[in-house]
């Protein structure tokens, strides 16, 4: 009798893990909805801990396509970043490790004034040509942005998903998706005592970049915005169009839209998930940097 409930229980636990599972990480070739990807790729993107990749980025500044090229060693927590820019000017390095060198990044500018300085994530020179700071690395900002509109737009979305088709990008099989958001547009906001647009884009989900853009009498990500009225988009984005690895459930690729066109371009190579980065490869003195 105890043999026959232990076997009950046992094959029960197992037919929940495996549902639980093909929830969680759809076989690849099956035929998936939108959203089940996307929530696959929510919970897979949650596990990761370290990470290094290629990145091409292609960012909209003033009008302007400002490409990016660079190769990136990452941990998630405590953050620790290492990069090392190919593109458009080579040897460029950075290096950020959370509760050292004052919370400042280490930056090897491989040119003028020829010597490594340090700099402030948040200010002017390290946020020159960027959408983003350094601690937007990795998926997490993004694969929360798009959880921000599931959430927000949660009996909408199925309407506003599409299966666009399947590619190879990078020698990985991937599904492309889409997110189309009619919803999007700008309107008037009053920032509340002490907002400024890092907040503002946090509390939101929104680029503060665009918001800078769009308002160009702020001077800065920081100033005190407090009682002011300037225009902000409801949402991130208008579109956004991702490639997702079949097997790892990754974003490979991720093109976002304004309502200008194309805003932020993403493109992975050479990605690693969980690999184990020894400390001395964020340590200024580690043998392969230049600092």
């Amino acid at each position: 009798m105890k043999i026959h409930l232990f076997m009950k229980q046992y094959v029960t636990f197992f037919f929940l893990l495996t549902v639980n599972s093909l929830f969680l990480f759809p076989a690849t070739g099956s035929a998936q909805t939108v959203s089940e990807i996307a929530k696959a790729m929510f919970a897979k993107t949650k596990m990761i801990t370290s990470f290094t990749y290629s990145m091409k980025k292609v960012e909209r500044i003033n009008g302007k396509n400002i490409t990016q090229q660079s190769s990136v060693k990452l941990n998630i927590d405590p953050l620790k970043v290492y990069l090392r820019q190919s593109y458009p000017k080579d040897g460029i390095e950075v290096l950020y490790v959370t509760g050292t060198n004052n919370n400042h990044a280490l930056v090897n500018p491989n040119g003028f004034p020829w010597f490594s300085i340090n700099l402030d994530p948040y200010g002017g020179t390290m946020r020159e040509n960027q959408h983003h700071t350094l601690f937007n690395s990795g998926y997490d900002h993004v694969i929360s942005i798009l959880e921000h509109l599931y959430v927000k737009y949660s009996a909408q979305i199925e309407s506003m998903t599409k299966m666009e088709g399947t590619t190879v990008w990078d020698n990985h099989p991937c599904w492309i998706i889409s997110l189309t958001n009619p919803y999007f547009k700008y309107y008037n906001y009053t920032a509340q005592k002490g907002e400024t647009l890092l907040t503002i884009a946090g509390k939101f989900k929104l680029s503060e970049h665009m918001m800078l853009e769009k308002n160009p009498w702020i001077k800065s990500y920081t100033e005190l915005l407090t009682g002011k009225t300037l225009s902000i988009p409801n949402d991130y984005s208008s579109k956004m169009i991702i490639y997702v690895d079949k097997v790892r459930m990754i974003p490979l690729v991720m093109k976002i839209y304004d309502n200008e066109g194309l805003y932020e371009q993403y493109e992975y190579t050479n990605t690693v998930i969980n690999p184990v980065i020894p400390a001395e490869e964020f340590k200024s003195d580690f043998k392969d940097y230049h600092f």
